[in-house]
């Protein structure tokens, strides 16, 4: 079972509808509830449910993001970042608009949430929201390219999968600014 809680809207989904239901009758005693039935869209993110599986994604909102930059015409990319970039607050030109990079940026984080694949991306581009370079803001559009070309990928919960994986970066020394 799910539960998110979104100032004051929960959504409650899992895979025995029957103890989702028991768990919305209880709340509902508890306050006043609101049921919407099935979950499909909430908070920039769409649900689909493929059997018992569940398939978060944010389709709609890379989409508004591209048309919103006016980047929705772009070249396709098939990584958010080349293995060999390197970023420097250092390097480059002052870039002109200091508030799109940090919203566009801003964006970004809120897609971590159903598109981990970005993540470290994401992070590298961050780094430099207080004062960003030319070549930083190239990096961003990179990401967005990528976004484009995997506009379909989200997270896919399945009921067997129980398995938690996680990776790290450990290279501290490879970071040339500090």
């Amino acid at each position: 079972m799910f539960i998110l809680i979104y100032v004051v809207d929960i959504i409650v989904t899992g895979s025995h509808f029957a103890e989702v239901n028991k768990l919305i009758s209880y709340l509902g005693r508890v306050f006043p509830v609101k049921d919407l039935g099935p979950l499909s869209y909430f908070l920039g993110v769409e649900t689909l449910h493929d059997g018992g599986d569940l398939i978060l994604t944010q389709r709609k909102y890379v989409i508004d993001l591209l048309r919103r930059l006016k980047l929705d015409k772009v070249k396709l990319c098939s990584t958010p970042m080349s293995t060999n970039c390197t970023l420097s607050k250092f390097e480059g030109i002052d870039f002109d608009d200091p508030y799109l990079y940090q919203s566009t940026v801003g964006a970004l984080h809120y897609l971590g949430f159903t598109r981990p694949d970005i993540a470290f991306a994401v992070h590298k581009v961050s780094k430099f929201m207080h004062q960003p370079k030319d070549v930083h803001w190239q990096a961003v559009k990179r990401i967005l390219r990528y976004l484009k070309y995997t506009v379909n990928f989200g997270l896919h919960i399945t009921q067997s999968d129980h398995t938690l994986q996680g990776f790290s970066d450990a290279d501290w020394v490879g970071d040339s600014d500090d």
